[in-house]
């Protein structure tokens, strides 16, 4: 019931977040909005940040699940696609806000779990050290992300074109140095 509870409370923030900036998002309103007290509220999160991370992280690590189950690349860089295009408003509502470098963090963390499995997986041989690897995973996605959201508001963006060429620059197929 706890955990029930608590997921209500994120799921009714959400709701609430794709209407209203994070600024306007109180612990009062929200408590109206769930029909819960205060202290059921304080009994699960600290404050309405504390609900955005709890949120996020659930949102990041389902999207992580997903990606991981998907047959190929294209398949779980279409995810990723999916999840910034579905949630595009509430992104556009917290660029502005005082966590956002929190937020994008989160989402680059997501990418990096994702590439870090793709690469034990499809590349167990990579003969790199962990310093290395991590560079290069977060450099990858950190550069997704980027991607993800300075595309993710175009109007007439092609989604799949966007993956292939995503998939293309992940597996080294367009690099500048590279001519095929």
């Amino acid at each position: 019931m706890r955990e029930d509870m608590k997921s209500v409370i994120a799921d009714t923030f959400s709701e609430m977040l794709e209407k209203e900036d994070i600024d306007k998002i109180t612990v009062t309103k929200l408590i109206a909005e769930c029909h819960i007290s205060r202290q059921t509220f304080y009994y699960h999160f600290k404050d309405i940040m504390d609900v955005l991370e709890w949120t996020f992280r659930r949102a990041t690590q389902e999207l992580v699940q997903r990606s991981l189950n998907e047959e190929d690349r294209l398949g779980a860089l279409t995810a990723y696609v999916a999840f910034v295009r579905k949630n595009k408003g509430k992104f556009e509502r917290l660029l502005y806000s005082r966590r956002w470098v929190q937020i994008e963090g989160m989402l680059v963390e997501a990418v990096t779990v994702y590439l870090a499995e793709m690469a034990r997986s499809k590349v167990p041989e990579l003969d790199l050290s962990v310093d290395d690897l991590e560079v290069m995973l977060t450099f990858y996605a950190s550069g997704m992300v980027g991607v993800l959201l300075q595309y993710m508001g175009k109007p007439n963006l092609n989604e799949q074109k966007l993956v292939i060429q995503m998939e293309k620059i992940i597996t080294g197929k367009i690099f500048p140095g590279n001519h095929n």
